[in-house]
C-alpha cells in the first residue's frame, strides 16, 4: 500500500512538474513583449485604444518600438509593427510581397515603380515617389533582409514603408518568444541606415512637381499609434512627444521608454 502511494505521489508531482513546465516554455507573445523590453532595458506599455502591446527602447541613439496591434482592414491575423527613425523624411516608399498585396497596411501608396532588380522586382512590389534614391537603395541591398523576415512570417509575410522620417516593417503575425523578437529586430536594423540623401534627380523631380504631390516637410506622426496626427493632436507636457488626442491614455502616459509623463496638453502642429 505504502509503495503504491510512492508511486501515485510521485506520477502526479512529475506530471505537476511537466505541466508548470509546459507552462513556463509555452509561446505568449505578451510575456515576450515584456522579456524584450527588459532586455532592451524598454518600457513595456498596453493601451486599449488605440489597442495594442508595446515596447519603447533605444536603438543605436535612436527611438525604437515593437508593438502588437489588430489587424488591419480585413479580418485576419494579429500584426507585429517595428518603428523607428528614417534619416531622411521626404524619403516614401512601400514594398509589398507580391504574394501578397496589402495597400491597406500603408498610410501611403506611392506610384509603382521597376527596381531594376530582376530577383528584387519578381518577389516584390516597388511604390517610390523619390524612384532613383529607392532604385539606389535597393542596388547597396538595404533590403535584403526583408527574405528573412518573410521567412520568419510564414504563413503571413513582411512589409515596409518609409514616411515622414519613419521606417515601419510590418508582420503578419505575432511571436511567442523573447528570442523571436530579438532576431526579428536583428533583420530590422540591417534596413536601418545611418544616412540617406534624396539623389540629385530626384531633388530635380521633386522641383518640378507640384507641392501636393510630394511634401518637403515632415509632417508629425503619432508616438502610439504611429499614423500621421493631421488635427486635434496632444504633446506630452514631459517630452513634446505628440498623439492623436484618442490614442492619449492618462492612465498610461506617454509611452516612450525614456519618458513617465502622465499629462498632455493640445499640440500646434505642422504640416
Amino acid at each position: 500500500m505504502t509503495i503504491f502511494l510512492l508511486i501515485t505521489v510521485t506520477t502526479f508531482l512529475a506530471i505537476g512538474v511537466l505541466w508548470a513546465v509546459g507552462l513556463r516554455f509555452r509561446s505568449d507573445p505578451i510575456r515576450a513583449m515584456r522579456a524584450i523590453a527588459q532586455m532592451y532595458d524598454g518600457k513595456f506599455t498596453q493601451t486599449k485604444n488605440p489597442d495594442q502591446t508595446a515596447v519603447s527602447f533605444d536603438l543605436h541613439g535612436q527611438p525604437a518600438m515593437l508593438r502588437i496591434k489588430p489587424p488591419v482592414g480585413y479580418a485576419g491575423r494579429y500584426l507585429t509593427e517595428f518603428r523607428t527613425t528614417w534619416p531622411e523624411p521626404r524619403l516614401r516608399l512601400q514594398i509589398q510581397p507580391r504574394k501578397t498585396l496589402r495597400p491597406d497596411f500603408f498610410y501611403d501608396e506611392s506610384p509603382t515603380i521597376e527596381s531594376g532588380d530582376a530577383d528584387f522586382d519578381a518577389k516584390y512590389r516597388l511604390y517610390a515617389e523619390q524612384p532613383e534614391t529607392a532604385r539606389r537603395l535597393i542596388a547597396a541591398g538595404l533590403f535584403s533582409a526583408l527574405d528573412e523576415l518573410n521567412q520568419m512570417t510564414r504563413p503571413g509575410a513582411a512589409y515596409v514603408e518609409i514616411h515622414d522620417g519613419f521606417l515601419f516593417v510590418t508582420l503578419e503575425k505575432t511571436f511567442g518568444y523573447a528570442d523571436q523578437l530579438e532576431v526579428l529586430v536583428a533583420y530590422c536594423c540591417e534596413i536601418r541606415i545611418p544616412s540617406t540623401t534624396i539623389t540629385p534627380n530626384d531633388e530635380q523631380l521633386q522641383s518640378d512637381a507640384t507641392p501636393a504631390s510630394v511634401p518637403n516637410t515632415m509632417r508629425t506622426i503619432c508616438n502610439a499609434c504611429g499614423d500621421v496626427v493631421k488635427e486635434d493632436g496632444v504633446a506630452c507636457n514631459d517630452c513634446g512627444a505628440i498623439y492623436h488626442r484618442r490614442c492619449w491614455d492618462p492612465k498610461v502616459g506617454c509611452v516612450l521608454y525614456s519618458c513617465e509623463g502622465t499629462t498632455a496638453t493640445e499640440a500646434s502642429l505642422t504640416h
